[in-house]
């Protein structure tokens, strides 16, 4: 079950068990139509011709979050916007000046026009079309829950003066509660895909303007071997629905890039620079069919989607969905800043050793090259996991002390007491970067928003400053998809956002 609760046998026969009915109302809104395709516009002009202008880029995903944010509110649209007046008429202005006048008069001035329009209007399309909804349907306020998105204000909400209960979906699901009537103020796609194929109630109502696809569609697998008519779908079993209604789907419409890069010509750019001084990493897309590299011999940060605890996990382990966060600039080098204070003092000194056998190991690979040293580790020496690739990971800098350390030592000449100096520092580094990660760890986790899976759910990432390491921003992004061979490309581009 969600959110951790033991296992509930009566809500589990109610979801999988009674007939369920899902509805969809379309809301007919055409300046809402209108401004929702001016910001895809926006993003898509300002996405590919000023995609090197990050101030602008920032500036235009704040003003197009909090523009579609319309969509979600029962509050009138004059209200709505005035109430955000402040930061629109800065995008304005920002976008006045001469070097975006193009971009202005183009994508900027429609969406004036359109503000413009629904900054007079002293209505809302959701609350006029719930209004007749409830009257039409004749729904009671008894065990009918509506959801939405974001908090509401009050815990209920008067509607043709009867008391009905406004929840967000996240506490809904939390709570266990299957309810008469669920009504989502929104589409399918606006929500978490799990209200797609659990549904907590006999009666589901999505509401949604017609911008919007707002529709379920059934899985077609396997149409090519069996006919249509045969087909047995367990998560919709007992479910029936209406056809629903075409449109765009929130999430693709703003949280994907409309070009995307080939990810062979991307790992060919990056594989080209320096060969042999390159580590190894996984390709993820992430949030937008942007990109990162993973290095394969470092653990990241993940966070929990339902107790928001952030934890390490290995590369290898690391699957699509899971919410990978990391820092924007030096992402690696936050854990060794970290470990540094926790070393103190001896920071330097540990870090001199250790760096001896990597400057004496890239020499010789330098000398001799890669193909010639892991040989000569091999057969001369005995060290069988010698390979190219370990090779290429050893000589790192997030390598610190490989399993082999010792035998590796010996084999590049070191004396017994400075092998004992190196091993020492070693262990003393790698026990100072695992108490940084924990601490890197527990600190982020208290300063995630805890409406976090929301604004995952609707943006695609998430973006924010910590309190406690100054001038560090952090972003977190979901997983789509990851690599199942590993590269090799320069060390100082792994963790980094790479546009698609």
């Amino acid at each position: 079950m969600h959110g951790h609760r033991r296992s509930n046998l009566d809500l589990a026969n109610k979801l999988y068990s009674l007939p369920i009915n899902i509805e969809f109302v379309k809301i007919e809104e055409s300046h809402i139509g209108s401004l929702i395709y001016a910001l895809k516009e926006l993003q898509t002009e300002v996405k590919a011709y000023y995609e090197h202008d990050q101030f602008l880029l920032e500036k235009t995903e704040t003003f197009v979050r909090v523009c579609r944010k319309v969509v979600g509110t029962l509050c009138n649209y004059s209200a709505y916007f005035k109430e955000n007046n402040d930061l629109i008429v800065k995008y304005f202005t920002l976008t006045k000046k001469q070097v975006y006048a193009d971009l202005f008069k183009k994508s900027i001035e429609p969406i004036i026009n359109i503000i413009k329009i629904l900054r007079k209007q002293e209505n809302n399309s959701y609350a006029d079309a719930l209004s007749q909804l409830l009257i039409e349907k004749q729904i009671s306020p008894n065990n009918t829950y509506i959801l939405t998105k974001k908090n509401f204000l009050n815990e209920y909400i008067e509607i043709n003066h009867t008391k009905y209960k406004v929840m967000r979906d996240k506490e809904f699901v939390s709570l266990g509660i299957f309810a008469d009537v669920v009504i989502f103020l929104g589409t399918p796609s606006y929500f978490s895909k799990k209200f797609s194929t659990i549904f907590h109630g006999n009666k589901i109502i999505f509401i949604g303007y017609s911008c919007f696809e707002n529709r379920l569609v059934k899985s077609k697998s396997f149409l090519n071997l069996i006919n249509d008519d045969h087909l047995i779908n367990t998560i919709y079993e007992n479910v029936t629905f209406e056809k629903g209604f075409p449109g765009l789907d929130f999430k693709e419409t703003f949280t994907k890039e409309t070009i995307k890069k080939s990810e062979k010509t991307l790992i060919s750019y990056f594989e080209n620079f320096s060969p042999e001084a390159n580590i190894e990493v996984k390709l993820a897309t992430i949030s937008h069919n942007d990109y990162i590299f993973l290095p394969i011999r470092q653990k990241v940060n993940v966070v929990d989607r339902d107790s928001l605890r952030v934890f390490q996990k290995e590369v290898e382990d690391v699957v699509v969905e899971d919410l990978l966060i990391f820092r924007e600039q030096n992402a690696s080098n936050l854990v060794r800043e970290e470990a540094d204070n926790i070393m103190g003092a001896n920071a330097n000194e540990y870090r001199e050793s250790l760096e001896k056998w990597k400057k004496r190991l890239r020499y010789h690979v330098r000398k001799k090259g890669i193909k010639a040293v892991s040989k000569i580790l091999i057969d001369r020496y005995k060290l069988s996991v010698a390979k190219e690739n370990n090779i290429k990971n050893w000589m790192s800098n997030q390598s610190i002390k490989p399993s082999c350390l010792s035998e590796l030592l010996k084999a590049l000449r070191f004396d017994p007491q400075e092998i004992k100096e190196i091993l020492n520092a070693a262990t003393e580094i790698r026990s100072a970067h695992i108490s940084a990660g924990h601490h890197i760890s527990r600190t982020l986790m208290n300063e995630l928003d805890k409406d976090l899976e929301n604004i995952i759910n609707e943006n695609g990432f998430y973006r924010f400053e910590s309190k406690k390491f100054e001038e560090s921003f952090f972003n977190i992004a979901e997983i789509e998809k990851i690599s199942d061979v590993t590269y090799f490309i320069p060390e100082n581009e792994t963790l980094k956002i790479i546009k698609g």
